[in-house]
């Protein structure tokens, strides 16, 4: 089965092939997001440009699907699709994606939304600049929050209820770190601030059916 007959639906929305010569800009970086792109050969590099320097994001290979995060949530491209070798892309406008998604279980498509907003935060944890100490401790916080919420879905409440104890004690030593950090100099850039960590939690975007308390 070929990819326009998997993804084609009913209404006036269709893929579209389109073929681009290697170096040919895809889109750019801060444009609106009005389809996902699906490669279906060649290889396309996504990269990001921050405070004058390109960061590269990685490569697409045959079969892989990109630019779907502005798709989802309405954003502007968070990085910029160029073509790093000839290439054919399918073209799946914004309509077409939706209702695709909009077919998928309601768990799956919270998990999407939750991923998505996360991933969107995700660049100002690990930007490649000297981050200050208490931006570490700000990172590992994150990584416990994460730990957290997911062993709130876990199905074998011992080990979940272990590895929240577990959690507890480390967010007890963060909070000690926190404080010795506020007391030493540092003179390094804080790049995380606290509106980045505020993530999407399960409750925001799904009921509380069957949901452990967190």
């Amino acid at each position: 089965m070929s990819i326009d007959e998997t993804m084609n639906g009913g209404g006036s929305a269709k893929l579209e092939r389109i073929s681009f010569a290697a170096g040919d800009r895809i889109f750019s970086q801060g444009d609106a997001g009005d389809a996902a792109y699906i490669l279906h050969q060649g290889r396309v590099t996504l990269f990001q440009h921050h405070e004058g320097h390109r960061i590269e994001v990685g490569d697409i290979v045959s079969g892989e699907i990109f630019g779907e995060m502005a798709v989802l949530d309405g954003g502007r491209r968070s990085a910029s699709a160029v073509a790093a070798e000839d290439c054919v892309i399918v073209r799946v406008p914004q309509p077409l994606f939706q209702e695709k998604l909009d077919g998928t279980d309601r768990f799956i498509k919270a998990l999407v939304h939750l991923f998505i907003k996360n991933i969107r935060n995700s660049p100002k944890l690990f930007l490649r600049r000297p981050r200050s100490f208490r931006d570490h401790i700000k990172q590992m916080s994150v990584f416990s929050w994460n730990m957290r919420r997911f062993a709130g879905r876990m199905s074998d409440n011992a080990t979940a209820d272990e590895v929240l104890d577990i959690l507890d004690r480390l967010d007890g030593l963060l909070g000690d770190l926190a404080n010795v950090a506020e007391q030493t100099p540092d003179k390094r850039h804080d790049l995380i601030v606290d509106d980045d960590l505020n993530g999407v939690k399960f409750s925001d975007v799904i009921g509380t059916e069957g949901r452990r308390q967190l």
